[in-house]
């Protein structure tokens, strides 16, 4: 562990990012360094890689040394200066190594030292110009072979300019050159230049900078002495003027035209022009080359020298040059010149400036160019004396200055539109003035279009400023341009706009100039100004505040703000309705805030509006807040309902002496600031006729409805009113008020009338029987049926208010019908329907259940007096005439209707029959939807005929019109067209049987329609192919369903749908249903052979696919068991019979069917013998071949015996062993089977001669009955014959020849392939039939005979020669087959594997042999591979046809048999046993907590271990180096163990939640807990005792504590009693720890020091710790089990020290403490003089012994004051305390008066004894802390783990090291060996 916690986390990073895979490969900068050798100065140069960091080392330091840069606190740089050290002129090498400290890569660099044999300047150029930037020279040097040194870096060098011989005519040549330094240049150099320029010295670069004209050497030497022969440098360079030719381009000519060249030169930056002609340059024209049609007698241009004016005189070209006059200076530089094309116009073309667009704005100014372009669009010279005539369209231009030739006009558009300007070139005038005409004027013309200035509006638009981005919108509008604009703003932080010109504010106050740019021409824009301002005060404007309900109040905000730019200045904004305000509305659901905002006007800028809701007052507040800007303004509001006249709406109508109760509601409330502004007011017209009264108390809050009382006093027609309001107030300046009015009549009736009374509403029809006898009504003879009583006026009108009235009633058939005394009228006053109340008289009659005809009578007989009296009807001036009404009544029975439920097909030809019976027999139908179904009702058949017309459910209701019942007889309706079709039909058919199908068609509930139906859908069931037929069946299964018969007749899948055709005549189809026709299942193999113990697996083939799962049976149960999933396992010997059955479940039905079965028969049986099956008996030395085990039948193969339990045993041997090898199979990928898997070998021929093969098979358990009789063995040998092969000895020659099976084919490829030309021949004689056929590709095929050919390759070289190739094909019969496999499995200790590891992925090649053992080259096998069983291995075919890929997937043994199809004979059979890879064997779960130890002994090729890794880190982590694995969480996971491209195993594992944790103290002998000592619990995670599972190496347990499991669980701990004031945490801390030794968990508990207080409860109580431990991460509830821990808090005493004189000679003391340590307790004094003796002991609680502490010697102090020590100490758990002890005499001074001595000497006697008291104390403290430090330290070393407190109990709160007494009287064993626990301090007691 301490050589793990030195290696840095970061460093295991690193070391795991090795592990996991290569990293980039880094690189050096220079693979060979060349340095010079030097003897003055080093020369350096810098390595550098591109990535990491390197350790540099040199292998000969002498010659090159290595120094890093920069080196890091691991020694290591990524840089480093490669340094010339070599003394002796020589060339050596140096090799530089640099080694990566992290990935271990290392970089290698050559250094070579050697000599300077030659040095040479470069430079980019050899000319410079005056007054040019300098220009940089550079040595390079060479070595004897030429190579170029890598660097010259601190070389010196001398730079001289030296006098240039060759430079004629320039006496001060060396005066044209001048040497910079770095230093006064702007240019940076290398470092090591400017180090050398400070020191004054020169090196291996330099600038030089030319001063004037001419030519000049520069020399360059190397100023080391070894290097006084080598050859200086020299370069020449020439000093130039810089000379320009304007125009310096080439220039195209019109014939006749001119053009003025100037020569410039640039001096000082800037450029002067030279006068020509000049002394030092001349113009001249070269090369002219006149057009092919011109005259080659005359020139192309005439250059004036005067004025240097090149003429065009005829078309070609002519080059301008411009030279030197000087010879000399002729061919040394070169100066610029000019080409001169003279061509012919071509056209025109049209530039306009500013903008370069022909989109122009009115007002502004143009500068229009018209430019000549020849036929090549190349731009020719505008010169003056051409005549361009232009036209530019006086109402759109002005046109203020044109150029002499017309080529450029100044113009000034002055109206908007679209115009053509146009030009033509027309002539061109000579210099005498005469004018050429162009023969064709070259003409054109330009469109442009003019627009008026763009102008935008408004100009300037003001925001309020908001937080919020985008708060303002705005659409600016723009006049003007092409009105396609693009939009841009100055400020996007205050204003944006967008394509379409809404601007929006931004987030910032300011100014934003938003832009409007023409699209066809940018330089043309409008603008407008948007200030942002920031708002400072808001308020409601005077407005009206309340409101109807559903009305809109609008509330005007008046905003102000700050002007921007630091001004106090506060303006109203005109607008800010896009203000981001918060409205807020006390009351919730009065008002409504409604979005938006007021559109500003004159006296407010915003505002909001709100709609009232519901009746009530509110205030609303209107705020916005932001940063320190926070605004707000409230204000009250009310909703009111409508005032309306509720009951009456609008006429009241009562008789004399009745009153009316008008009832009104809304109207406006009390206004809830002011309510004493509220008032109501009442009026009518005559105030004598009628009385009226205001109800409800004026004081009320309840202002919602409004009841006027009127009673009527005299005849008559009266007009009420009422208004409802508030007057004006300051906060409700504008108050609304409602009025309404009603009138109130006065009558008496003019007529009565009776009407049954419904239970509920009926339909407004009458009865026939009531229009025909008028008065007649049918009621039910069942109920009792109330009739309402009404009074009518002349008019026509209901009253009101009738109860004044005297009502008689009669009856004249009292046996039918009669009118109870009991039951007397009652008057009701019931809603109308619309709010209104009228009166109704309801009177019950009584019915007896009868059928028959009565009459009921009701009359008014006149008024009744009590309702005039109270009414205060003064005189009743007409009486009243009686008024009556009666009303026949006819009892029947209740109507019934049937079938009350039905669904009916939307089609016009279906219609369905509704029965209605009883009732009255005068019925009205109706419908409860329109347009859904056609009810037709016939009375005289008492039938209702339903006919569909649209889908949906209606309810067809029938109501009796004259009879009075609760409801309608209803009958309910589904309409319906198809939803869809649903057809039933087992999916698998076998080919010639058949099942049935059943169609069904769904409405739109799902629910099936009558099979009577589907004459008007014409159903029809069709299949997609022809692999199945339909027949129509006649039965039916129900009455919803069509049946089909389904015949499979061919192999294959269809789909079957059925289909219908709607009303519409559309055909709809079912979904397809899937029916496959399959083979006849058939189950392999067709017989099975085993014997007890053996087990196979049957496969099926044909059957339905995919196969669904395949139920077994065996009809013996004896004799074999068969699993679910085929697996066949002999019992006992006998036969039977396994039966197959393949089912499929009816979707509808939910039952099983049988779809197809088979049977296979199952023998079991003993091996009576077994046989050797050998291919052949006679193999050549050098071959091999397979033998494998069978029984005396072919059936008895290995399936038959090879997997058998108990198993077999398999033992070959041979007679002589140098003739043959018998290997186990797999032993070419190093698996060694054991002998119960050996029933197949590999015979490999060593040398010739005969031996025999002989195999014994025995029982592992006879008793099993496996072999015959009982028997443990059996045998069986054979004899090979091992023969050499032909060979040629004289001469020794190989020959080799091709092996082919019959009709097999192979391409021959050769080594000249593609290279010489191949040609192939067979060379049998004409005689005998070729057994092969080559064509010219090298095809060669074998046909079906056996026999030897000789083919001839020839190949003819291009070179000219032919190569011939014989060799011979043999086509042979294939005598047997041989299995390989393949990867080679290596194991770290060369461990033998017996099986192959799970997970892997084998490549198993079968090879094919002829009769002699030899390979073949080409074969036509066609193989086939099974295996006896599926779970265990699966099984692929490979890319070739001889070859197969398997994986192994489970534990498990598999036979593999592999046989060519055509040939039987040819098999083999292969043993696959698969076994873990992967240790350690788990017996039980894993649970969370676990820790295992993975490990594997595959390694690769190289015996580099693999890569572990897990399928869930969060479940189970592994290490992916060391294997080391923590179980983190519950669930499945497997752990992969790969070697990177070979193979990759697995192991699956489950990790459970423990069901318990349990802690148990780690040494069950220990004793109590002491301060300072840790004593340690176990954990026991889960059963195991142990949780480290598997054999761990070193680097796992390293691995293991750097991982840290023990974050996995968290300990706990409490006082197992709850004695104390305070929790145990207080006392002790735990922390978890995981111990690798135990492999367990550990929690280690260790006590603090304690205080006095906490020392004195300890030991008052006794108890013990309880810990415990838990895992945090656990879902689930994990039951703990703690560990109990004593602990022993140490002694306690009652005194700190103990005082004694000759007066006081004893004291007593209590010692406290564990019982367990005060019954060993000891004490010992440090003074004979003074003695401790037991005086009680008391082991109660709490337990404490009382000493009783004595001085034996009197005369003890009388010297002066004794001090010293009592130790109580307890040899069982070391701790100790110790007592300081003080003896001090006192002279007894009293006289001998009676009363003793007088006050002094008492005075004198106290203060000597404090005098001796305080030296006591210092004495006793000096012994304490000499007995610390002389002790603590030692005691620390011997007892490092429970550490026992022994402190002085007045000074030192310590531990034991504080008593020295009580340390060294210890026994010493107990020194050595303290006990494990946890202790406490003995701290004093005060």
């Amino acid at each position: 562990m301490a050589r793990a916690s030195l290696i840095q986390p970061g460093l295991w990073a690193l070391l795991l990012l090795q592990a996991v895979g290569p990293a980039v490969a880094a690189k050096l900068n220079i693979p060979k360094v060349l340095l010079p050798f030097t003897r003055a100065t080093r020369v350096n140069f810098t390595l550098e890689a591109s990535e990491g960091c390197y350790r540099w080392s040199s292998t000969r330091p002498e010659v090159a040394s290595i120094e890093p840069l920069g080196s890091s606190e691991q020694q290591c740089s990524q840089k480093a200066v490669v340094q010339a050290r070599l003394t002796q002129p020589a060339r050596l090498t140096s090799i530089i190594f640099a080694e990566d400290i992290t990935t271990g890569q290392v970089l290698r660099c050559d250094a070579i030292v050697d000599l300077i044999h030659g040095i040479q300047i470069v430079s980019t150029t050899r000319e410079l110009y005056l007054e040019d930037s300098p220009l940089e020279l550079k040595i390079q040097a060479l070595d004897s072979e030429g190579n170029t040194f890598s660097t010259l870096a601190g070389l010196v060098f001398d730079w001289t300019i030296v006098k240039d011989t060759e430079a004629n005519g320039f006496s001060d040549s060396h005066n044209a050159l001048r040497i910079l330094t770095f230093l006064e240049s702007t240019y940076i150099p290398p470092s090591y230049i400017s180090e050398m320029e400070k020191a004054a010295k020169q090196g291996d670069t330099i600038l030089v900078s030319g001063m004037k004209t001419g030519s000049s050497k520069l020399k360059a030497r190397i100023q080391e002495a070894v290097y006084k022969n080598v050859r200086p440098a020299e370069v020449r360079l020439l000093i130039l003027e810089n000379i320009l030719l304007n125009p310096a381009y080439d220039v195209y000519l019109l014939v006749g035209t001119s053009i003025h060249y100037k020569v410039q030169k640039i001096r000082q930056g800037k450029i002067t022009e030279l006068s020509m002609p000049s002394d030092q340059y001349e113009l001249q024209l070269q090369n002219s080359i006149p057009d092919p049609q011109g005259d080659p007698a005359r020139p192309v241009a005439v250059l004036t020298q005067d004025t240097s004016r090149v003429t065009a005189m005829q078309m070609g070209q002519s080059n301008l040059v411009l030279g030197h006059r000087s010879i000399r200076m002729q061919g040394a530089s070169r100066l610029p010149n000019s080409t001169i094309y003279v061509v012919e116009a071509g056209y025109l073309g049209f530039t306009v400036h500013p903008g370069d667009r022909w989109v122009l704005e009115t007002g502004h100014l143009y500068a229009v160019t018209i430019e000549v372009f020849d036929r090549s669009s190349n731009k020719v010279y505008p010169s003056d004396n051409i005549r361009i005539e232009a036209v530019f369209p006086a109402e759109f231009f002005e046109v203020l200055s044109s150029s002499q030739n017309g080529s450029y006009h100044h113009v000034r558009a002055i109206q908007s539109g679209q115009t053509t300007i146009s030009a033509s070139l027309t002539s061109v005038v000579d210099q005498d003035g005469g004018v050429h005409v162009l023969q064709v004027p070259v003409w054109n013309q330009q469109e442009v279009d003019i627009h008026i200035p763009i102008t935008l509006y408004p100009s300037i638009l003001t925001f309020p400023w908001q937080p919020k981005t985008g708060a303002y919108q705005y659409t600016i509008k723009a006049h003007g341009g092409s009105g396609n604009f693009t939009w841009s703003s100055s400020s996007y932080m205050v204003a944006t706009v967008t394509v379409k010109g809404v601007m929006t504010t931004g987030g910032d106050t300011g100014l934003s100039v938003i832009r409007a740019h023409d699209v066809q021409n940018p330089l043309h824009f409008g603008e407008m100004k948007v200030y942002v301002i920031e708002p400072s005060s808001m308020e409601f404007a005077p407005c009206q505040v309340e409101a109807r309900v559903g009305h809109t109040l609008e509330l005007p905000l008046t905003i102000s703000g700050l002007m921007p730019g630091g001004s106090s200045e506060v303006v109203t904004l005109s607008d800010c309705s896009h203000f981001d305000l918060v409205v807020e509305v006390e009351n919730q659901g009065v008002f409504q805030p409604l979005p938006g905002r007021l559109p500003p006007g004159p006296e407010h800028c915003s505002g909001v509006k709100v709609r009232a809701d519901a009746q009530g007052s509110t205030t609303l507040l209107v705020s916005y807040t932001h940063g320190h800007v926070h605004l707000g303004a409230k204000i009250t509001l009310a909703a009111y309902l409508p005032l309306k006249a509720v009951d009456p709406s609008s006429v009241a109508v009562v008789t004399l002496g009745s009153s009316k109760e008008m009832l009104f509601e809304g109207g406006p409330r009390p206004w809830v600031l002011e309510p004493s502004k509220f008032f109501r007011n009442v009026t009518s017209e005559d105030t004598g006729s009628i009385s009226l009264s205001l109800l409800g108390p004026p004081a009320s809050r309840n202002y919602q409805q409004h009841r006027v009382l009127v009673t009527c006093q005299a005849l008559g027609e009266q007009v009420i009113a009422l208004s409802v309001g508030n007057r004006p107030s300051l906060s409700n300046p504008f108050p609304a008020v409602e009025p309404t009015v009603v009138k109130s009549v006065c009558a008496p009736p003019s007529r009565l009338t009776l009407m049954p009374v419904y239970a509920l509403p009926q339909l407004d029809l009458s009865c026939p029987l009531l229009q025909q006898n008028k008065q007649v009504v049918p009621v039910s003879s069942h109920r009792n049926p109330l009739l309402d009583l009404g009074a009518y006026d002349q008019q026509g009108r209901r009253f009101d208010n009738f109860s004044s009235l005297s009502i008689q009633w009669e009856s004249f058939r009292p046996l039918l019908a009669s009118i109870e005394v009991d039951q007397p009228m009652q008057l009701v006053s019931q809603d109308d329907g619309n709010g209104q109340k009228k009166l109704h008289g309801l009177q019950t009659v009584s019915v007896h259940e009868a059928s028959g005809t009565t009459a009921i009578s009701a009359t008014a007989t006149g008024y009744q007096q009590s309702h005039l009296s109270a009414a205060g009807v003064k005189q009743l001036r007409d009486p009243l005439v009686p008024v009556s009404a009666s009303i026949e009544l006819i009892l029947v029975e209740d109507v019934r209707v049937s079938p009350e439920e039905v669904t009916i097909y939307n089609h016009p030809g279906v219609q369905v029959e509704l029965h209605i019976t009883e009732g009255s027999g005068y019925f009205f139908l109706n419908t409860s939807t329109q347009d859904i179904i056609n009810v037709a009702y016939q009375d005289t058949r008492g039938v209702a005929m339903v006919h569909p017309l649209f889908p949906g459910s209606s309810t067809v209701m029938v109501h009796d019109l004259c009879l009075t019942f609760p409801a309608p007889a209803k009958a309910t309706i589904h309409v319906s067209d198809i939803q869809e079709l649903y057809v039933r039909v087992v999916d698998k058919v076998e080919i010639g049987k058949a099942v049935k199908a059943y169609v069904r068609v769904l409405d739109f509930y799902k629910k099936p329609f009558l099979a009577k139906y589907f004459t008007f859908m014409d159903l029809k069931l069709r299949a997609a192919s022809q692999i199945i037929t339909l027949v129509t069946l006649d039965e039916a299964l129900d009455n919803y369903t069509a049946t089909f018969l389904v015949h499979g007749v061919a192999i294959g899948q269809t789909s079957l749908s059925a289909s219908v055709t709607d009303k519409s005549g559309q055909r709809v189809s079912s979904t397809a249903q899937q029916i496959e026709v399959f083979p006849p299942f058939r189950l392999i193999p067709r017989k099975v052979t085993l014997i007890i113990g053996a087990m196979i697996q049957i496969t099926s083939e044909g059957g339905p696919q995919p196969q669904s799962n395949i139920l077994f049976s065996i009809n013996n149960e004896s004799v074999a068991a068969v699993s679910s999933a085929g697996l066949v396992r002999g019992l006992m010997v006998g036969n039977g019979s396994v039966l197959g059955v393949v089912q499929a479940v009816d979707a509808e039905t939910g039952k099983v069917i049988i779809v197809s079965q088979d049977h296979v028969e199952v023998e079991v049986l003993q091996l009576q013998a077994v046989r050797i099956r050998a291919p052949i008996t006679r193999m050549r030395t050098g071959t091999q071949m397979p033998v494998y085990v069978t029984g005396i039948t072919s059936n008895q193969s290995p399936f038959s015996f090879g997997n058998a339990v108990p198993g077999l045993t398999f033992h070959w041997s041979v007679t002589k062993r140098d003739v043959l090898d018998l290997r186990g199979r797999h032993h070419e990928v190093s698996i060694r089977l054991s002998p119960q898997y050996n029933f197949a070998m590999n015979v490999h021929g060593r040398v010739k001669g005969r031996t025999g093969l002989r195999v014994v098979v025995k029982a592992l358990d006879p008793t099993a009955g496996q072999l015959h009789g009982l028997g443990k063995e059996l045998s069986d040998e054979i004899q090979i014959q091992v023969f050499e092969k032909l060979r040629l000895l004289n001469p020794e020659v190989e020959a080799e020849q091709i092996l082919m099976s019959p009709n097999s084919f192979i391409k021959l490829q050769t080594n000249r392939d593609g290279a010489a030309i191949l040609s192939y021949r067979v060379l049998d004689g004409p005689e005998k039939a070729p057994i092969v056929h080559i064509d010219e590709k090298g095809f060669l095929v074998s046909g079906s005979g056996i026999g030897v050919s000789t083919l001839e390759v020839i190949a003819q070289e291009p070179f000219g020669t032919n190569q011939t190739v014989l060799v011979a094909v043999k086509v042979s019969p294939i005598s047997y087959l041989r299995i390989s496999m393949s990867p080679v499995l290596h194991t770290q200790h060369k461990e033998v594997l017996t099986a192959l590891p799970l997970g892997m992925t084998v490549t198993f090649t079968v090879h094919f042999h002829d009769s002699s053992g030899d390979i073949f080259h080409a074969h036509n096998s066609d193989l086939n591979f099974a295996t006896n069983r599926d779970d265990f291995v699966q099984i692929g075919k490979g890319a070739t046809n001889n070859t197969c890929i398997i994986r192994t997937v489970s534990v498990g043994l598999t036979l593999l048999h592999v046989w060519d199809v055509e040939h039987l004979g040819l098999s083999d059979f292969v043993p696959l046993p698969v076994l873990q890879a992967i240790t350690p064997e788990l017996s039980g779960a894993v649970v969370v907590g676990d820790i295992l130890c993975l490990a594997s002994v595959l390694i690769s090729l190289g015996g580099v271990s693999g890569t572990w890794s897990s399928s869930a880190g969060n479940v189970l982590y592994v290490d992916p180096k060391t294997g080391v694995a923590i179980a983190r969480d519950a669930g499945p996971v497997t752990v992969y163990y790969e070697i990177a491209g070979h193979l990759k195993t697995f192991k699956e594992i489950v990790v459970v939640t423990p069901q318990k944790i349990v802690a148990r103290r780690l040494h069950a002998t220990q004793t109590s807990i002491q301060e300072a000592t840790a004593s340690k619990v176990t954990v026991s995670v889960g059963d195991r005792s142990s949780n480290l599972l598997g054999e761990c190496s070193s680097a796992q347990r390293e691995a293991i504590e750097a991982l840290h499991p023990e974050s996995l669980i968290s300990c706990q701990l409490q006082f197992k009693q709850d004695v104390f004031d305070f929790p145990a945490r207080d006392i002790f801390s735990v922390e978890p720890g995981f111990d690798t030794a135990l492999g367990q968990y550990l929690c280690s508990v260790t006590m603090h020091r304690l205080t006095d207080k906490q020392l004195k409860h300890l030991n008052m109580k006794k108890t013990s710790l309880a810990v415990t431990a838990s895992m945090p991460s656990s879902r689930t509830s994990v039951e703990k089990v703690g560990a109990e821990v004593p602990f022993s808090p140490g002694l306690y005493a009652n005194q700190a020290e103990i005082l004694l004189s000759n007066h006081y000679p004893s004291s007593e003391v209590k010692i406290f403490g564990a019982v367990e340590i005060l019954e060993n307790l000891e004490v010992r004094s440090g003074s004979p003089a003074v003695l401790a003796s037991v005086k009680e002991k008391s082991f109660g609680l709490p337990s404490f012994i009382t000493y009783t502490v004595g001085v034996l010697d009197p005369t003890a102090g009388s010297q002066g004051p004794l001090s010293t020590a009592l130790t109580f100490s307890s040899p069982a758990t070391n701790q100790a305390i110790t007592i300081p002890v003080t003896v001090a005499f006192v002279l007894d001074r009293r006289g001998p008066g009676p009363y003793g001595a007088s006050l002094l000497s008492h005075f004198l006697d106290s203060y000597q004894v404090m005098f001796f008291t305080f030296f006591a104390l210092l004495a006793g403290t000096a012994v304490t802390i000499i007995a610390y430090h002389t002790v603590c330290a030692p005691r620390e070393l011997a007892s490092p783990l429970a550490l026992t407190p022994h402190a002085s109990p007045q000074h030192s709160p310590h531990y034991l090291a504080s008593s020295p007494t009580a340390f060294n009287t210890l026994p010493s064993d107990r020194k050595a060996s303290p006990p494990s626990g946890l202790w406490s301090p003995a701290y004093a007691s005060h």
